[in-house]
């Protein structure tokens, strides 16, 4: 019995997370709204019951917003201008476990001014 609750334990541990990462060297290509001071990449993972509910951490738009704006303030940006947004919810992963807990990962990228 223990070895079939090791996968959902791992998940509901390790799936609660936000990563941030920054890019500083892009040619020093202008955008439409002036030079950024770098870009930046927020991946939140989340663990929902069901596919809909979220269990461990709520990974979806709204709240992995607030992690990319809380890594902004980090990086002493001013302002940011989200460019891309990507979520998932990987509910087919390993039927029908994941259709029980199913692992989510939203991604949002950014420009990120001074």
């Amino acid at each position: 019995m223990i070895r079939y609750l090791t996968i959902p334990l791992c998940l509901f541990l390790f799936l609660s997370c936000a990563l941030s990462e920054k890019a500083t060297r892009f040619n020093g290509m202008p955008t439409p709204d002036g030079k950024p001071d770098h870009y930046q990449k927020t991946t939140t993972f989340g663990l929902n019951l069901l596919i809909i509910y979220p269990l461990r951490r709520n990974a979806e738009f709204a709240e992995s917003l607030e992690s990319f704006s809380e890594a902004v303030k980090k990086n002493k940006g001013s302002k940011f201008r989200i460019i891309q947004k990507e979520s998932t919810k990987w509910a087919f992963l390993l039927p029908p476990f994941t259709f029980i807990l199913t692992p989510v990962v939203t991604e949002l990228v950014g420009e990120v001014y001074e």
